[in-house]
């Protein structure tokens, strides 16, 4: 499966084929996207959750639901293609782009994973709740892939 990553601001025009998951916030709706997304008449799955890696009882943070949602999603359609989209195209959509990476090619090491989503979206910064559930759910090492690949960058992965 192929996987790309966007931001609202940069979605590509979508092929009919192309699978799509959209990571937005409770409540807000899509922005300069959404006439890509509008004419787009394959298959979608729209996530409703915040960006955070923190305890937080006022938000809707990534849980294990979300990713039962992308995997009924990838089984259902079992695309070829997948665009995986959020706000920035930083954070909920290349973690969850690392998910489905993980969990349709089992036989890649953690490794090749994480640059195979690095080489899609170069500027990412996985949400780390988000790569977490990832690795409990495939058992997979994810986030040290992830800290290995982005040491000594400007910003540590994971925040503190």
């Amino acid at each position: 499966m192929n996987v790309t990553v966007s931001g609202q601001e940069d979605m590509p025009g979508l092929k009919d084929e192309t699978a799509v998951i959209v990571a937005l916030d409770p409540g807000t709706h899509l922005g300069d996207g959404s006439r890509r997304l509008a004419e787009h008449n394959g298959p979608r799955l729209n996530l409703h959750l915040h960006d955070l890696w923190f305890d937080s009882s006022r938000h809707v943070l990534p849980s294990g639901a979300h990713l039962e949602a992308v995997e009924a999603f990838l089984d259902t359609h079992q695309p070829a293609h997948l665009h995986v989209s959020c706000l920035a195209g930083v954070s909920r959509s290349a973690a969850l782009a690392l998910f489905a990476l993980a969990r349709t090619h089992p036989e890649l090491s953690d490794r090749e994973l994480v640059g195979r989503l690095l080489a899609a979206r170069p500027q990412c910064f996985p949400n780390p709740l988000i790569v977490g559930l990832a690795d409990e759910r495939l058992g997979r090492g994810l986030t040290a892939a992830l800290q290995d690949a982005i040491a000594g960058g400007a910003v540590p992965w994971p925040p503190d």
